[in-house]
């Protein structure tokens, strides 16, 4: 009888299962979390209906709050201006116009100049109460491709990553970008702070030090921490 190495015998079962658990060469055994859910940027657009009646004299004082924080979510998360859309046609509309002008002298109140302001109409025959529309764009970030459906991992075979490898890192990351729009084109550049810019070169000239000066309140030490 002939006897034959173990690791003659070991080495093609080795073989053998490794091949079994690879994966397909088509799919990635390994993907990074970025690859298999991406950030996205979609538009969006925000609206605000201030309902108008046929015999109102104008804005509510409710309304005219709401406008108020409706400025500030576009100066938070806006993008070009400040659609003012009035009804044409409705049995509301003289009431239509006070209201727009009520609305457009808020949005100067606010510190909206002419340029932040777009104005438009839209039809409304045989409407009773259309509104007057507020509106403007705004940009999200999401994480494509993510699902609520769990997946059991003890049944994969393949060694393919899970359908929602890497949504939890994409999906809070999404969430920290304070301006969605930076990931489609950058901002523009700022004015620089001239006054400051000529304090520190006329410091420069004299020869002085050009950084701030700290007073004692500033410094510290490990044992003035632990005392």
């Amino acid at each position: 009888m002939k006897i034959y190495p173990l690791y003659t015998i070991a080495l093609p079962s080795l073989i053998l299962l490794a091949s079994a658990c690879a994966a397909p060469r088509s799919q990635s055994a390994w993907k990074l979390p970025g690859d298999q859910h991406r950030i996205a940027v979609e538009e969006k657009n925000e609206r605000l209906n201030l309902v108008v009646g046929p015999g109102d004299a104008g804005l509510s004082l409710a309304q005219k709050a709401a406008i108020r924080q409706f400025v500030k979510s576009w100066r938070a998360q806006g993008r070009g201006p400040v659609a003012l859309t009035i009804p044409a046609g409705g049995s509301n509309a003289q009431s239509a116009v006070t209201v727009a002008a009520q609305t457009r002298q808020i949005l100067y109140e606010q510190g909206l100049n002419w340029q932040q302001m777009a104005g438009g109409h839209y039809q409304a025959t045989g409407q009773a109460a259309p509104p007057v529309v507020l509106s403007f764009r705004r940009y999200i970030a999401t994480a494509k491709g993510c699902t609520v459906a769990s997946q059991n991992l003890a049944n994969s075979f393949n060694n393919k990553t899970a359908a929602n490898f890497g949504c939890t890192l994409a999906a809070n990351t999404a969430a920290m970008i304070a301006n969605p729009h930076d990931l489609i084109a950058p901002r523009e550049q700022g004015t620089a702070s001239t006054d400051r810019r000529l304090v520190s070169y006329g410091k420069y000239v004299e020869g002085e030090a050009t950084g701030v000066e700290r007073s004692s309140d500033e410094s510290a030490s490990v044992s003035d921490a632990v005392d």
